[in-house]
């Protein structure tokens, strides 16, 4: 990937988002950049950390394992994403894993680097607030939608916001996108694997979705039915 196209990831990152190009290049001397292979682990949970990852390529997920040993997927992240800021900050241990879903390529910023970087520009600093305050919402708005929504409704979510960010529109207007393992998709969605099979099975008999293989085609009234299917069920 060329200069070009690496800072203009890093503007996408919503923290670097007032810094002037100049000073973005200043921190991409900083940065190192690094491929890792599918299903390796780039961040431990309870590891010390000091690095900042930009992805330049490529996805990874972000889970926990619960007491029982069940790997819980708090998100999927992709091109133009980031992770591991919080031990940037206070240099405590990672909260999470993060492992790669294909294979990744990095940018790798050190904490060292990181602070010498926002005690020289005050816009980075007060965007990382943003970014903490951010993220505390969606991890509300997660636990709320895991308490209000059965499970149908919390994997159509799910399918909806996959379908946007990496669908593709057929002539009809339905969307193909293509899916995660099913027990991953359990992970997500706070349920198991055998009933997400059977709200997977659910769409396909209400005309919701079409599967094949990987593939899940959402259809053009796929909202439309979601609504019909939520006022038989709850009137």
């Amino acid at each position: 990937m060329n200069l070009e196209s690496k800072l203009e990831l890093l503007k996408g990152v919503y923290i670097f988002s007032e810094v002037s190009e100049q000073y973005l290049e200043e921190i991409l001397s900083h940065c190192k950049e690094k491929t890792v292979e599918k299903g390796k682990v780039i961040v431990n949970e309870n590891e010390l950390g000091d690095s900042m990852f930009l992805i330049l390529e490529g996805e990874v997920k972000v889970s926990l394992m619960s007491e029982e040993g069940k790997e819980i997927i708090l998100s999927t992240l992709r091109k133009g994403d980031f992770f591991g800021e919080m031990s940037l900050l206070d240099g405590e241990p990672r909260s999470a894993n993060v492992i790669a879903l294909t294979e990744t390529d990095l940018l790798e910023l050190s904490r060292r680097d990181f602070l010498t970087e926002i005690i020289s520009n005050r816009h980075i600093a007060s965007a990382i607030l943003k970014v903490l305050s951010k993220r505390l919402r969606e991890a509300n708005d997660r636990i709320l939608g895991l308490m209000s929504k059965d499970v149908f409704d919390r994997l159509a979510e799910y399918f909806q916001k996959e379908a946007k960010v990496k669908g593709r529109e057929l002539i009809d207007g339905s969307i193909v996108f293509e899916r995660l393992p099913q027990s991953e998709i359990a992970s997500i969605v706070g349920s198991s694997r055998e009933t997400v099979t059977r709200a997977i099975k659910e769409m396909v008999d209400r005309g919701m979705v079409i599967t094949s293989g990987k593939q899940v085609i959402l259809k053009k009234n796929f909202q439309t039915l979601l609504i019909i299917r939520h006022k038989e069920r709850y009137g």
